[in-house]
């Protein structure tokens, strides 16, 4: 692989403008052979400030089978220094949330011969982590506007958001922007914590929730009952990470979440 991506022409290197989506598809081929269906979304990227970079980010069309793997040597983003190979195994690069994107990152300001172990708690990788995580949001965000790719994206890395969300202070209230949900007013479709606090009462501080991993279970939980009464809308979280994503999570837009089996609820 490693050759392939020098053999080649940097496509990274050149103006987003001049490439085209054949050859982003043909290079996401190259950097992950193992991945037959291809790439959801692609961005293109060159940073001017205190570390200059250029690179290339995907994000997959599926997740790749070893995702929840814990210890991984290997990271889906390969560091490259002047179109040179560096290493595939520079896990200060990404964080653990988002380990599913794939794709090169070229330095100019490391140097060629840089050990891994110099590479950790490097200044120069840790700027570079921090723009890849807001390259990564951007991309995000401009999926929204597909809803068959968003649904897509969500039902493959949605847990790694909810992940972001338990790791990322940083970034916490940008990714609980990106969720969905099933709730007693979404009917068939999800919603969005902003769209839930635009449905809000009057006088309404909370968002309301229930955890549990049976949706008709939780449907028909007699603690729903005085929510439906009173139309408060009540957000039912599915996956088993849930839990663990709202004890970080806390609040949105600065309205509280509140849990409807837990807290003393007037």
């Amino acid at each position: 692989v490693i050759e392939h991506i020098n053999a080649k022409t940097a496509i990274w290197t050149r103006d987003p403008k001049d490439i085209t989506e054949e050859e982003y598809k043909e290079f996401y081929k190259q950097i992950n052979p193992s991945d037959w269906e291809g790439h959801l979304s692609v961005s293109h990227f060159r940073v001017d400030g205190a570390a200059q970079f250029r690179g290339i980010l995907y994000i997959p069309k599926r997740a790749p089978f070893d995702l929840w793997e814990t210890q991984k040597k290997k990271v889906g983003i390969k560091l490259m220094v002047k179109k040179v190979f560096i290493t595939d195994e520079c896990t200060d690069i990404v964080p653990e949330w988002l380990g599913f994107l794939k794709g090169v990152v070229d330095c100019d300001d490391l140097p060629l011969n840089i050990s891994r172990e110099m590479l950790q708690k490097n200044k120069i990788v840790n700027t570079i982590k921090k723009n890849l995580i807001k390259k990564a949001l951007k991309l995000f965000n401009d999926l929204e506007e597909d809803k068959e790719k968003y649904e897509t994206f969500l039902k493959n890395f949605g847990k790694n958001i909810k992940l972001g969300i338990h790791e990322d202070q940083e970034n916490r209230e940008k990714l609980s922007k990106l969720l969905r949900f099933s709730s007693t007013k979404s009917g068939d479709k999800k919603t969005s914590f902003t769209d839930y606090i635009t449905r809000m009462n009057e006088g309404q501080k909370f968002i309301y929730y229930i955890t549990g991993d049976n949706l008709t279970a939780m449907k028909e939980s007699p603690f729903i009952e005085k929510f439906l009464k009173k139309n408060v809308e009540v957000i039912f979280f599915e996956d088993a990470i849930d839990e663990y994503m709202v004890s970080s999570l806390q609040e949105v837009d600065g309205k509280k979440m509140k849990c409807i089996t837990k807290d003393n609820i007037e």
